[in-house]
Formats: structure tokens, C-alpha cells, sequence
């Protein structure tokens, strides 16, 4: 099974999830904390495969969520 992540506008969201329901496919909406917690978890196994850490990326996220860096 393979996983596909679709922005979707809110005005058609109604839209694609009746397509999605037509094609007999499993949809699911997440809310935008779920979506940065899935991109810094990508982060983190990036970084974990080597020493090259992007601290900018890092230090954005942060700040974007209030973190004094």
C-alpha cells in the first residue's frame, strides 16, 4: 500500500473526499500539527543518516513555534 499527501483548499475539500469515497480509497484529513510533526520526523531520519545537520531548517522550525533559538 503506498500513501499519498494531497493540499487540498478547504472550499474542495468536500469535493475530493466524495472522489476518494467513489474510488473506494481511505482518506484522512490532518490538521497542520500533524503534518510539521511528520516533516521534522523526516528531518530527524535525514539527519540520522548523517553528520550534515541543516541547523537553519531547524532553528526555523523553532521559531516558528515560539522556541527562542
Amino acid at each position: 500500500m503506498k500513501t499519498i499527501i494531497v493540499n487540498v483548499p478547504d472550499k474542495d475539500e468536500s469535493v475530493v473526499a466524495e472522489l476518494f469515497k467513489k474510488l473506494h480509497l481511505k482518506s484522512r484529513v490532518l490538521t497542520d500539527e500533524e503534518m510539521e510533526d511528520k516533516l521534522l520526523a523526516k528531518w530527524i531520519k535525514e539527519g540520522m543518516k548523517s553528520e550534515d545537520v541543516p541547523l537553519e531548517k531547524v532553528y526555523t522550525y523553532f521559531r516558528k513555534h515560539g522556541v527562542d533559538c
